[in-house]
Order: structure tokens, then C-alpha cells, then sequence
């Protein structure tokens, strides 16, 4: 079965690359009466079959490493004897690289870093470089991601009112803050994946979960550092929660969107944030230090409080029914959730996902 995660889709693709090996997944996410898990990798040799318990880990650091390190083994012992766990990643640098070698912890992450150790399997591959048509396939830009997030939050625009296709591309292009042409040849790139098909008046989704999952993935890879401007963390002992109703406050006058946690927070009452995103509008973007001033927040790379420039229109508020304004698009919220892996909010991710992004894409 052909995985639905990217993160799968491009293990198997450096997997398959080596010799004498087939490697499949199977249940995601898996879960059993002691573990729940993204997903089960079966890996074969021609005589050896090994069962790995994947979880999907992003944003490993050299702070964090060792604690991630911890968590696998701990995972480790809660699987029968014939299954281990296997760490899942993005990117990760050499230093990440070494400290996980050191702890023998099992990894793969989506450059082709390698790192396999079972009794009937030994494979170890660093900064593995790889390139067929397969894997250039599955490059997409920012400005192109850009495009998808509007095409998933707004399906109908995809249907063409009249025949005028020049007004679509147009208003499409506005949503998204790019150009026609960057419009006309991510529908094509589109097309070619099977993400979308040709119709009589315009394009449809050809499955909307697959492109949002492959969206997410993108925005986790490569969006979200494009429209990162700044990090920034309360100064002295000035709590996000002290804070919150501010934030909420002068949304307006500042012109931004809440996001991440404290926005999912508002939307579902079913999480209680240590973090916030606010993306701010165009017009805004040059005093985001007068806005973090005024909220008496410094500098912080580890910081709690994230400041993005917007997307075009598509990203201002978002209507919720009559809740809070000043809420960002739903599927930032969910794909600022969902890109680290944190199980504690996995569960709000789906809330999110049942109550707003099924009915988009049921439009």
C-alpha cells in the first residue's frame, strides 16, 4: 500500500533506492493495546523481514535531541520483541545526526540520512544524495504551496463563473500573493502530480486529503521559513496567558491574524496554548517591532510567540461562525498543530480538521 504521509512516501523512495531491499507501510496511523503510532515500515532483505513502529518527529535540534533519544527508548520497551522504533524525520543536521549514532537510536529523515540496526538488518546512509524524476516530482515551491493553501481554502475557486479564465487565474493569483504565471504553472504541476484534473469549467480536487497532506508537508518543509519574520518571548516573568486577551485586543488596530495553539484554543475551548503565531497583514509586516514592543516581548529564538507575514488575502480572518475575529485560515492552524509531531496536540488537530476542514472540502 502506497503510504498517505509524505514524510512515508519519501522514506520509501531512499529505501527502495538501495539494493536488495523492499519496504512497505502499513496502518497509519498503527496502534496497538500498548502503542499508538503514525505508521508500521516492514523492511525486507532476501531472507530477513524487520518491523519498525514509526513516529514522525520534526524540529529536532541539538537542545532537544537527547530528549528525543529518551523517548524512543522508552518506546522501544513497550514493543513485542519482534518490532522497533524508528524515528522519522525532517532534515537533520550532523551534529543531530551523531548524537542519535551515539544513543543508537534508528532514524530516517527526508535528505536520506539512514540509520538502521537490527539483528537481520544494518543499513547506514548519511547526506545520501538522490535524484530521479520521482523525488523532483515532489518539489513544490513556496510561491507554489502558496497557491495550494488558496485552492484548499477556497475549492470553488478551481470552477471558472462564465468561461472568463483570465478572471480566475487573476483572483486566484490575488489570494495567494503571487502571479498569474506562478498560478498557470502550479495548476499545471498540479495536474501532472494527479492532484487536480482538467474539467469543462475549470479544474477540481482529485482528492483533498492528499493534497493537503502534501500541502502540510510543503508548509512544514519550506512555507513556513519564508514567512517567518521574527520569534519573540514575553520579557521577565510575563506569561503568554497575561498576555492572551491583549493580543486579542488589538488585533484590529495592528492589523494581524492569531494563529497556531492560542488560535486553536479559541476555536475548539480544547487546549490550553503555550504558544502563539500572529500573521501579520502586508501594511503591517515593516512595524512588527513596535508590535512586539507594545506587547513587552524580546527577541527569543526558542521563543513561544511567532510573528508571519500573511498570504495574500486568503490569510486574513477567517469566518468562524460568529467566534472570535481576527482568526487565521483554519488550515494554518491545523498545519502549525500537525508539523511537529506533538501528540498533545494531535487530538485538537483533528478537532479542527472535523468541524472546519471537512466542510471546505465538501464544498
Amino acid at each position: 500500500m502506497y503510504p498517505k504521509n509524505p514524510f512515508f512516501q519519501k522514506c520509501l523512495i531512499f529505501l527502495e533506492s538501495l539494493p536488495n531491499i523492499k519496504a512497505t507501510i502499513q496502518g497509519e496511523p498503527y496502534f496497538s493495546s500498548e502503542v499508538l503510532a503514525d505508521g508500521e515500515l516492514i523492511i525486507s532483505t532476501s531472507n530477513k523481514t524487520t518491523n519498525y513502529i514509526c513516529e514522525i518527529k520534526t524540529g529536532i535540534t541539538n537542545h532537544i535531541v537527547d530528549q528525543v533519544a529518551e523517548y524512543f527508548a522508552n518506546l522501544g520497551k513497550r514493543l513485542n520483541n519482534k518490532q522497533r522504533p524508528l524515528l522519522v524525520t525532517r532534515s537533520l543536521s550532523s551534529l543531530v545526526v551523531d548524537r542519535l549514532l551515539e544513543r543508537d537510536i534508528e532514524f530516517i529523515d527526508i535528505d536520506g540520512n539512514i540509520y538502521l540496526n537490527s539483528s537481520d538488518i544494518y543499513i547506514a546512509v548519511r547526506n545520501q544524495t538522490f535524484k530521479d524524476n520521482t523525488n523532483k516530482s515532489l518539489e513544490i515551491t513556496a510561491a507554489a504551496l502558496q497557491v495550494m493553501c488558496t485552492l484548499l481554502t477556497y475549492p470553488q475557486k478551481l470552477i471558472s463563473t462564465n468561461n472568463n479564465f483570465d478572471k480566475q487565474i487573476s483572483d486566484i493569483a490575488d489570494m495567494s500573493g503571487v502571479t498569474a504565471k506562478t498560478v498557470k504553472s502550479t495548476l499545471k504541476k498540479l495536474q501532472d502530480l494527479d492532484f487536480i484534473r482538467r474539467e469543462k469549467r475549470g479544474y477540481g480536487i482529485v482528492d483533498y486529503v492528499k493534497l493537503l497532506e502534501r500541502w502540510e508537508f510543503g508548509y512544514a518543509e519550506r512555507l513556513r521559513a519564508k514567512l517567518l519574520i521574527e520569534t519573540y518571548s514575553p520579557i521577565g516573568k510575563q506569561s503568554l496567558s497575561e498576555i492572551e486577551n491583549m493580543i486579542k485586543m488589538f488585533a484590529g488596530v495592528y492589523k494581524y491574524s492569531i494563529g497556531g495553539e492560542f488560535a486553536a484554543s479559541i476555536i475548539t475551548g480544547h487546549l490550553r496554548p503555550s504558544s502563539v503565531t500572529l500573521h501579520l497583514h502586508k501594511e503591517t509586516i515593516d512595524y512588527h517591532r513596535e508590535i512586539a514592543v507594545s506587547f513587552r516581548l524580546k527577541p527569543n529564538p526558542e521563543g513561544n510567540i511567532t510573528f508571519f507575514q500573511d498570504i495574500g488575502q486568503y490569510g486574513s480572518s477567517y469566518e468562524y461562525g460568529g467566534q472570535t475575529d481576527h482568526i487565521i485560515n483554519p488550515l494554518l492552524i491545523h498545519a502549525e498543530l500537525v508539523r511537529t509531531g506533538d501528540s498533545r496536540l494531535k487530538e485538537t488537530a483533528q478537532l479542527i480538521f472535523d468541524k472546519y476542514i471537512e466542510e471546505i472540502a465538501q464544498r
